[in-house]
């Protein structure tokens, strides 16, 4: 084929040439040799048609010898010496896919390798700050709705949710539970209610539906509608795509569009006047019922959301990172600091809530704008709605979920401590709290108050250990491990593993470890070296003891291993991904697995009975009495669990929660982040 086509172009390019020189009358056909006369003589039109045609010959003779099957022209033996190898002959056999291999959620790491650091998952400082006096935290319930939910209504003792991955609306009772579910438009993004309708904004239109799902008349035809309030007999419109807001009869006709400033974005109603926040050009507007513009005030950068409460106009700046009150009359009464990038803002009835985008939280204000608590939720607010009893519900668009709020008074209190607190221990009298990067170890009473502070004699103390006498400290950065008097006196240094993260005593000895070892080391209650041990998994990351045997949480092969306090290996067992923390409870251990977002439960043999979810990342894991806790670093909260792995509740705490301790039935929890302690009262 090749030899056809390179004689087809020579041809051509021979024609090309001696048809040129012929039009400009310098050669003779006579005088040609014969083939190169032949060539002239062609038409050129003639050799153009030939290619294609000979390209297309080519190609199916191609297909016919090579596409064939061709399994006789080989050998029977060959052929069968190629299939045991694996490299069968034959070319028109099913394409193997092979089976896939489970890869570990974890790569075990070699020895002498360093795994992959697990530390607290680091977060924003909690803004604005929660005092150090007891407040009132919401009870955290989260439940799975239709994708990216973008707007939220109660109607009725029931909850609306528009959901625009969905095309849809559906509607939940309080507690999350689906009551029904129905299509729409493309992209609804707001809702509201005229008394007799359920209202829904989409894109590029308003539709009506009645609670059963029955759709309304003909939609009525607006530009991005961004918000929706029903009242004086009208429904009102932020039609913010052609910055008026509109305003629509029952019927669903149009009665005017009102000029209220660029790109409006909420609405509210104080009782007599409508007032809508104005994001283009940072101003508020206020409307009479009739339609009449009464009044435009300048506000801060970037207003995102508007609410009525108690006397009093609330505008959540997202540029500025503030709330500003309103008189009625306009005049701008307060600015408040808010968390970062401040969006939906909604009274209760009695307080204030503004949604704090970038941060995940939400922060809470009386009427006077006092700050009342900045509380983590651990995924993005964008929308909030309020029943006015009290209870709060947040829409996680980029989650599918809903957070519901309730004030059942829960009481937390925040104390200041030293640089990024991870450890915390109890000795009978005190806390004791390790500041990680302020290499100092704090003696705090029950009530907060630090009644010392002592340096730990080693950098980054990540782990505290009480032997019944003495306070020990295991110094990652330094690779050493100290021992102190309960008045913070040094009695010794000792040289321990490298990186030590964890610290356990088991009546007679100090036993130490890290995720970067393979043995545990060990010494006596002076410091004096007693033999190391071997490891069964990789990356002994934490050390515990359950008052008989010794278990280690083995970071980077997803097991726990339980040692007697000889040493003597008993059983390695597996768990979640990433285990990095115990608790005891009766005849069961409990396991923090981080990376999985849940704690697993085994009998003290080793049996597994059962993994459970929990918050994300959980750091600290703790057993009061009669209920499972943990310490959520990457939600800011801490969740409660029953004995039988059941979610009971969830609480923040404050940004990047630690470890978790019970004590006189008080939850404390480091928070690495805030540099702080909290103290929760359930």
């Amino acid at each position: 084929m090749n030899q056809i086509r390179n004689t087809l172009v020579a041809a051509i390019l021979i024609t090309i040439v001696i048809n040129a020189v012929e039009i400009a009358g310098g050669i003779e056909k006579t005088i040609l040799p014969g083939e190169l006369l032949i060539a002239a003589l062609v038409p050129p039109w003639l050799i153009y048609m030939l290619i294609p045609v000979a390209m297309l010959v080519s190609s199916l003779l191609t297909v016919m010898f090579v596409r064939r099957d061709d399994s006789e022209v080989v050998p029977e033996d060959v052929n069968n010496v190629l299939l045991e190898s694996g490299l069968g002959a034959e070319t028109s056999a099913d394409m193997i896919v092979p089976e896939p291999e489970e890869t570990p959620k974890v790569a075990v790491e070699q020895p002498g390798r360093g795994p992959i650091p697990i530390n607290v998952h680091e977060v924003p400082t909690t803004t604005p700050p929660n005092p150090g006096t007891d407040i009132e935290v919401p009870t955290i319930f989260t439940f799975e709705v239709a994708e990216n939910p973008t707007d939220l209504f109660v109607h009725d003792g029931t909850l609306w949710v528009a959901s625009q991955d969905k095309d849809g609306i559906a509607n939940y009772s309080k507690d999350g539970d689906l009551i029904s579910s129905m299509p729409l438009h493309p992209y609804p993004n707001s809702l509201s209610h005229d008394g007799d309708e359920l209202w829904v904004g989409t894109y590029f239109a308003v539709r009506t539906f009645d609670l059963k799902g029955g759709m309304g008349s003909a939609p009525v035809e607006l530009r991005r509608p961004t918000d929706m309030l029903y009242a004086g007999d009208s429904m009102w419109i932020a039609n913010s795509g052609r910055d008026v807001v509109t305003r629509v009869s029952k019927d669903r006709q149009i009665i005017m569009n009102i000029e209220s400033g660029t790109n409006p974005q909420k609405l509210t109603f104080d009782g007599e006047h409508i007032w809508v926040v104005n994001n283009g050009d940072s101003s508020i507007s206020k409307i009479s019922l009739e339609g009449e513009v009464v009044g435009v005030w300048e506000t801060g950068t970037g207003p995102k959301g508007i609410t009525y409460g108690n006397g009093h106009i609330w505008v959540t700046n997202a540029v500025d990172n503030t709330v500003s009150r309103f008189s009625l009359t306009g005049d701008r009464v307060a600015d408040y600091p808010t968390g970062t990038l401040p969006g939906d803002v909604v009274h209760d009835g009695t307080d204030i809530w503004v949604a704090n985008r970038t941060d995940k939280t939400v922060t809470k204000y009386g009427d006077d704008g006092t700050h009342l608590g900045t509380f983590h939720l651990g995924k993005t607010p964008d929308t909030l709605v309020t029943d006015g009893s009290g209870t709060v519900w947040a829409a996680h668009s980029a989650e599918g979920m809903v957070s519901k709020l309730v004030m059942e008074n829960i009481q937390v209190a925040t104390f200041p401590v030293g640089n990024a607190p991870e450890p915390i221990i109890y000795d009978g009298n005190h806390l004791w709290v390790g500041n990680a990067l302020s290499h100092t170890i704090m003696k705090i009473n029950l009530e907060g108050e630090q009644e010392a502070v002592y340096d730990s004699h080693g950098r980054e103390p990540n782990a505290l250990v009480f032997d019944g006498e003495n306070i020990w400290s295991a110094n990652q950065f330094d690779h050493n491990a100290t021992r102190l008097s309960r008045d913070g006196e040094l009695l010794g240094t000792y040289s321990v593993s490298t990186l030590p993260r964890t610290l356990a005593f088991d009546g007679e000895r100090v036993w130490t470890s890290g995720c970067w070892e393979t043995l545990l080391y060990r010494l006596d209650v002076d410091g004096n070296a007693v033999d190391p041990v071997e490891t069964e998994g990789a990356g002994p990351i934490v050390l515990f003891f359950d008052g008989e045997h010794i278990w280690t949480a083995n970071a980077h092969s997803d097991t726990v291993t339980k040692f007697s306090r000889d040493g003597e290996a008993l059983g390695n067992f597996e768990v979640g991904d990433v285990p990095i923390a115990f608790a005891e409870e009766g005849d069961h251990i409990w396991v923090a697995n981080w990376r999985e977002h849940t704690v697993s439960k085994l009998s003290k043999e080793g049996d597994d009975l059962g993994r459970f979810d929990t918050g994300r990342l959980p750091y600290g894991i703790e057993f009061d009495g009669e209920h499972i806790w943990t310490a959520n670093s990457m939600d800011g909260t801490v969740s409660k669990l029953s004995i039988n792995g059941e979610l009971l509740a969830t609480y923040p705490v404050g940004a990047a929660p630690a470890k978790i301790l019970s004590v006189n039935g008080e939850i404390w929890v480091t928070l690495t982040s805030d540099d702080s302690i909290v103290r929760l009262k359930p």
